[in-house]
This record gives structure tokens, C-alpha cells and sequence, in this order.
């Protein structure tokens, strides 16, 4: 997967970056694995034979098989076809041409219609339909398990009916692709027949819509995969070449005694052996039950009478050996063409400055998969970007806006490079943004960008999978730090990555509101409100992030099950990190300097607290509101003012960290204290009180104090102890950094002062 990720990278600096190549680069390493499953699957289909004869090797694979593609390929991929797709592709060929570069922007949906298209010749619908529909297999699974707990409630449709049932699904799938001829909006909204799009959504729709995948997903439990076999369209599109006699080509094998025995009859849960003993390819889901029992000598009639009547079959296994291992070969030579054809490489390029006076003008003249080059210079116009097209900068051209909207980005696939957008309006208005990114724009990429003076400098509502990259954004900075806008402003996008930018002079540097799944890497905000500021995210990885002289440098709120490792906050004039209603989430192995208080939690529960330097706060660790059952361990607590703040109704242990005021003494040279280290003490409380008192704190009386107060304790508080603390710093290079970050915090804010949470 590296070496196929570094390819990509290389071939972007040769070749012209189209937008589906540079979605195809960041997902390179999701498209690896996909890939290599799909390969699997082709061979598991030539060596089927082999496979057969092992019954529990079946029984692994399927279960295996059936997992990832329910799990990986539906739920994490979301690589789910459905009839909306040919419909789109007849569409595109009604109308005189074949986008192929639009649907290469949907990697995984690509990949699977090239496997479609290539194993059902050779093998008929039962390969996707059967192994790799996520929807199929996630049903597959749960009638298994429903077979085990219900095998009494099971209704089985008689041969008569289900016969005539079958033709049922064909009738849908006509209706389909009759109507999108004369409304594609109308043939998409009866496509909802298919409950595929509340699966890949994880049920997130209208009441209706959750109700009828339930409903469906039941009914196929108590009749066994009902939709698939009765209803659904885009099974009846790919049973249509197993209509015709000869196909498909690569038979499953039968006896001549299948005729009369009626064993893998009885036994086929989708019915697709005729009362006669044919295995009707177009029903078929190739769960390879009879090919088990076509190898099993213990249970065929006809292997039983005669051992050796699979000598016949020699040379039909020959052909079929051949013709599936053209198909693996037409696979592999078809996903080569796609990535690596020369033909498919190179974009038509337009050049602004020459062939066209202005970038509108470019847009309009351009097709899906082109590229636009901007010369230098200034360009006073607003654009619109409503086709994925590369747009890129050449000698950084600049665009002058004076309000507004200056880029819209209306189209997925679209990547803005190599621009400085320059807002000269001196007033704050909220709407404005100097690149905007709507919730048709997936998979927008905007990178190389310089943005100063503007309101908001990227702002996306619904886009999913966006990359802003390597941008540097500086808002209004005359006007006051709350009427400016936000660097980076995320709301309802899905899997952003945003890394590389430099963030100066915002409201907040980067606000994210209801964006799951993103990453945030390697940015760097300075001089804003809030650095990094979230609210109701959940599953965010924030990483190597530098929030430097802000009002707050983290502020995490409303947020679980997120990762925030490795940053660098200081100097921030009140919070280096402000956890808020934060649950379940991971902060590990960051460093926090100089800032009021290093870390806040409030009413923030089950997080983890490891491996971080907190030095040179006025206050290291404060913990408030409801947040215990915490985990804080492995911590270097290091010259704060005061190391840490506990209240909350009980104690709390955190074993296992460094804390530079410990009284301590190690007899046992283990590097561990003898003595627990404890917080909420009178001692505390006497520094809390009188910070002048610190001249005293290595004098006898203070000793003394301490001492007494392990033995007569007189203050009966909630305290938080550390039975193992360590007498050593924890982060050995802590001076290094504490001469790198050279922060001295602000003035101590009280409770009474409160933070803004709301953006």
C-alpha cells in the first residue's frame, strides 16, 4: 500500500492532477485493500473446486468473506451499487457520452461494477450477489444466526409461487429504467425500493425510510433473503445475461444423477435448483452448498455408485481454469488501464490568460476532468465552481473579492490551487468566506492557498471527505478578535482532512460542528480566540497541532471517542486544552506551556490522560464538574503554580506521573515514590490561598505540616492521590522544550470569569 501510495504521489508531480487521480491518492491505501479483497474473490472462484472439497475451509471463508464485505465494504467504504448507478450510466450514454472520469471519482462503486463486469460472464450474479453485496452479506449473516435461534419460524415459499415470484424483481428493475428515460429525479426516488441507501447511512434518515429497511431486512429472516430474490432491481439487472442459454460460461458442476436425486434441492436456501435438478444461474448466489455435496463421497448418490465419475469432468475443468483465469488477468489488465493509461493520465488543460480572459469564462468552456491554469496577476471576479475541474494557480495569480462569496466550490471532485484570495470589505459580515464548499462538493480538495483579509477563509456546509491542505488564512484583524470569522469552518462535513495550514489573527482558528471522522494534522493557529474550537463531534483525531498565543488553544466540547495526541499548546491566555461534555476519548503525549490553565475538564468523564508534559501553568490540571473516572497517568507535572485542582464528591487515583512538588523520598531506589503523592491537602489549600506562601514551601514548617496532616489528616476533602508517583520527569528532553517554549502564563482566571463556549 506504500508502494502503491508513493506511485501516485509520483505520478501527480508528471502528470496532470485530474480530480478523480487525486481523490484515487488519498484513499490509495483503502483502495489497496479493497482491491486485493476483490482479487481474492476472483480466485476463490477459480479454485472454487478446491475449496468445496474442504467443508470447513468453505464454512471460515464464508463467514470471513460475508463479514468484511458487510462490515468494511458497506459500512466503512460505503462501496454499495445500486440500480440509481446504471440508470446513470444508460443516462450518460443516451445522451452521446461516457464521463468516465465522474465515476472514477467513486473509487470503491468503480472497482465494483469492473468486478461485476468481469466475473458475470464467467460465473453469473452469484459472485457479487452472493459474497460481495454488503447489503447481501450483512442479510446472509443475520439469517444464519436466525437459523440457529429460529429454526422453527421460518416460512417456506412453495415451488409454484416462488417460481413465479422470481419474475417480480425484473419487473421493478423495468419500471426503473423505463421512468429514468422519462425523469431520472422520478426513477431515482422509486429506486428507494432499495434499501441499500439507509444501510450505508447506518439508518441516519426519516423515520419512513427506517422503518421500510426494517421491515424488508425482517422479512427477509423469516423468508429466506426474500428481497434479494424477489425484489430487488439491481439483482434482476445482473441476472439478465444469465438469461441467455450459454451463459454463463463457467457452469456449476452436476451429475447426471442430479436429475433424480433431489439432496442440493432440499437443501438450497435461495431455490434456485429447478424440480428437474438445473441450476438456474440467473437465481443462483454460488454459496457453493452443492458443490460440497457434488465432492462429498459420503453424501452424493452418484459419487457413492461410482468413484470415478469425476473423470469426466477433467477437461470441463480445464476449459473452466482457462476461462477464469482470462477473467483474473482481464481484471488486472482492465484496473492497470485505469490507473496507469497514459490516454487517461492527461487532462484537456485551458489557460487563463491567453485562451480565455477570466476564470468564468474557462468554467463555462470546461468538461468534467479538465484542467483550468490561472497566470499570475489579479482577477477581479467571483467564480463558481459547479464541475470537477482542476483549478490551478500558476505564478500566484490573485482573486479580488470586496464581500461575499469569492470561490464556490458546487461540484465534487474539484481541487482550488495556488491562489491568494484577497477580501477587501473592512466589514464583518458572517456570509462571507472566501472559498466556500457546498454539501455537493465531495471530495473537494483546496490546497496551496494563500487567504488574507477574509471573513472566513474555508467554509464547508455538507461537503464529505474535503482535504484542505498547506493553506495559509488570516481573517479581518482590525476588526474586534469576536466580530472576525473563522479560519477553517466545518459544519456537517463528514471525513475532512485538514492538514499543513497556518492559521493567524481569527475568531477560531478552526471551528468543526457536527463532523465526525475527520483528522486534523499538523496545523499551526496563532493569535485567535479560540485555536482549535469543536462542538458535537465525535471520532476526530486531532494530531502534531501547534495552537500557539490564542485565547484558548484546544477546545474540545460535546465530543467522544476522539484522539488528541502529540499537539503543542502554549501561551494561551487562558486554557491550553478545555475539555467540555467530552467522553470516551484519548489525549496522549501532548505538551502544554505557559497557558492559565493547562488542562480544564468539565463534566467530562471515561477519558484517558496519558503521557503529557504540563509545565509552566499557573494551573496544571483542574478537574471540575462531575468529571471523574478519569484515567491520568504517566504525566510530567512540572512547575505549575499549582499542579492540580480536584473537585468532585470522591477520590480520585491517578498513579504512575511526575509531579515536581512532591515531598516524597524513593529508600528503595526503584525511581518510584515511598510516599503517595496527594492533592486537596492543606497545603494546597494554603497556596491556593496566599501564593506567596510558595517562598515557604521547602522549609521545615511546611514539612512539618505535610507530615502532620498524613497522620492527624484535619481536611476531609475529596483529594486526588498518586500511590506510584515517579522521581523522575517522565519526559526526559523537558528542559529542551521548556527553553523552546519559553511561555510564562498569564494571571490566574477565578471561576467566576467564564470562557465563551458557544461560537
Amino acid at each position: 500500500m506504500g508502494i502503491l501510495r508513493r506511485f501516485f504521489e509520483d505520478t501527480t508531480e508528471t502528470l496532470a492532477i485530474t480530480p478523480w487521480r487525486q481523490i484515487w491518492l488519498q484513499k490509495c491505501d483503502l483502495i489497496a485493500i479493497f482491491s486485493v479483497f476483490l482479487l481474492l474473490l476472483v480466485v476463490m472462484m477459480i479454485f472454487k473446486d478446491h475449496l468445496a472439497k474442504n467443508k470447513r475451509l468453505v464454512k471460515i471463508f464464508t463467514y470471513g468473506t460475508l463479514l468484511f464485505s458487510f462490515v468494511y465494504v458497506g459500512l466503512v467504504l460505503k462501496a454499495q451499487p445500486t440500480t440509481t448507478n446504471i440508470v446513470i450510466m444508460t443516462s450518460s450514454l443516451k445522451e452521446g457520452g461516457f464521463p468516465l472520469g465522474l465515476f472514477l471519482m467513486e473509487p470503491y462503486i468503480f472497482l465494483s461494477f469492473v468486478f461485476i463486469f468481469l466475473t458475470i460472464i464467467p460465473w453469473g450474479r452469484g459472485v457479487f450477489c452472493g459474497w460481495l453485496c454488503p447489503y447481501g452479506a450483512m442479510v446472509e449473516l443475520l439469517n444464519k444466526l436466525y437459523m440457529k435461534l429460529f429454526p422453527k419460524f421460518r416460512l417456506h415459499i412453495s415451488e409454484k409461487i416462488h417460481w413465479k415470484l422470481i419474475y417480480l424483481k425484473y419487473v421493478i428493475f423495468a419500471v426503473i429504467f423505463g421512468v429514468s428515460f422519462y425523469s431520472f429525479m422520478l426513477s431515482e426516488y422509486l429506486a428507494e425500493v432499495e434499501p441499500f441507501k439507509s444501510f450505508v447511512l447506518k439508518l441516519h434518515r426519516q423515520w419512513y425510510f427506517v422503518l421500510y429497511f426494517v421491515l424488508i431486512t425482517a422479512g427477509s429472516l423469516v423468508v429466506y433473503r426474500a428481497y434479494c430474490r424477489y425484489l430487488c432491481p439491481l439483482g434482476a439487472a445482473l441476472s439478465l445475461p444469465s438469461l441467455i442459454k450459454f451463459m454463463p460460461l463457467a457452469k456449476l458442476r452436476r451429475h447426471d444423477f442430479c436429475g433424480t436425486c433431489k439432496i442440493c434441492g432440499r437443501e438450497c436456501n435461495a431455490q434456485a435448483i429447478t424440480p428437474e435438478g438445473k441450476i438456474r444461474q440467473s437465481e443462483c448466489l454460488d454459496c457453493l452448498e452443492c458443490q460440497m455435496n457434488f465432492w462429498d463421497e459420503d453424501r452424493c448418490p452418484a459419487l457413492i455408485k461410482k468413484k470415478k465419475e469425476g473423470q469426466g469432468a477433467s477437461s470441463k475443468g480445464q476449459r473452466e481454469k482457462i476461462l477464469t483465469s482470462l477473467s483474473l488477468l482481464l481484471f488486472a489488465f482492465f484496473i492497470s488501464l485505469m490507473l496507469f493509461s497514459p490516454s487517461l493520465s492527461y487532462a484537456k488543460t485551458l489557460i487563463v490568460g491567453t485562451e480565455y480572459q477570466t476564470i468564468t469564462e474557462a468554467l463555462k468552456k470546461a468538461k468534467a476532468g479538465d484542467v483550468i491554469e490561472v497566470k499570475g496577476g489579479e482577477h477581479k471576479e467571483r467564480i463558481r465552481i459547479d464541475k470537477a475541474v482542476y483549478l490551478k494557480g500558476v505564478n500566484n495569480p490573485t482573486l479580488i473579492g470586496n464581500g461575499g462569496v469569492i470561490v464556490e466550490i458546487a461540484s465534487r471532485g474539484v481541487i482550488v490551487e495556488g491562489f491568494t484570495i484577497i477580501d477587501e470589505s473592512p466589514s464583518s459580515d458572517l456570509a462571507a468566506s472566501g472559498i466556500y464548499i457546498t454539501k455537493e462538493a465531495e471530495g473537494a480538495v483546496v490546497k496551496n492557498n494563500r487567504l488574507y483579509g477574509v471573513m472566513h477563509g474555508v467554509w464547508s456546509v455538507g461537503a464529505k471527505g474535503i482535504r484542505v491542505e498547506n493553506n495559509t488564512i488570516e481573517s479581518k484583524k482590525k476588526l474586534d478578535l469576536n466580530h472576525r470569522g473563522n479560519g477553517i469552518y466545518l459544519t456537517n462535513s463528514q471525513e475532512a482532512t485538514i492538514i499543513g495550514n497556518r492559521i493567524e489573527n481569527c475568531r477560531d482558528g478552526m471551528y468543526i460542528e457536527v463532523s465526525h471522522d475527520g483528522k486534523i494534522i499538523d496545523n499551526e493557529i496563532k493569535n485567535s480566540r479560540y485555536a482549535i474550537h469543536t462542538m458535537w463531534v465525535d471520532r476526530i483525531t486531532f494530531t502534531k497541532n501547534r495552537a500557539i498565543s490564542n485565547l484558548v488553544g484546544f477546545a474540545i466540547m460535546y465530543s467522544k471517542q476522539s484522539t488528541i495526541a502529540d499537539n503543542v499548546s502554549v501561551g494561551n491566555q487562558t486554557h491550553g486544552m478545555l475539555i467540555i461534555q467530552t467522553t470516551r476519548s484519548n489525549i496522549t503525549g501532548n505538551t502544554v506551556i505557559g497557558n492559565a490553565r493547562g488542562v480544564f475538564f468539565y463534566n467530562s468523564v471515561f477519558n484517558n490522560l496519558f503521557s503529557n508534559l504540563i509545565m509552566n501553568n499557573h494551573l496544571g490540571l483542574h478537574s471540575w464538574g462531575g468529571s471523574e473516572d478519569n484515567a491520568v497517568k504517566g504525566n510530567s507535572f512540572i512547575s505549575n503554580k499549582v499542579q492540580v485542582k480536584f473537585i468532585a464528591g470522591k477520590d480520585q487515583q491517578w498513579d504512575n506521573n511526575y509531579w515536581s512538588d512532591y515531598m516524597g523520598w524513593d529508600m528503595t531506589g526503584d525511581g518510584v515514590g515511598d510516599m503517595p503523592y496527594e492533592s486537596n491537602t492543606v497545603v494546597d489549600h494554603i497556596l491556593w490561598r496566599y501564593p506567596a506562601a510558595k517562598l515557604l514551601y521547602a522549609s521545615a514548617s511546611f514539612q512539618l505540616l505535610w507530615m502532620l496532616e498524613k497522620q492527624f489528616p484535619i481536611l476531609k476533602v475529596p483529594k486526588v492521590f498518586d500511590s506510584k508517583p515517579s522521581m523522575l520527569p517522565l519526559h526526559k528532553d523537558w528542559k529542551e522544550v521548556k527553553a523552546k517554549y519559553p511561555y510564562n502564563p498569564e494571571k490566574y482566571l477565578g471561576d467566576i470569569e467564564k470562557i465563551p463556549v458557544t461560537h
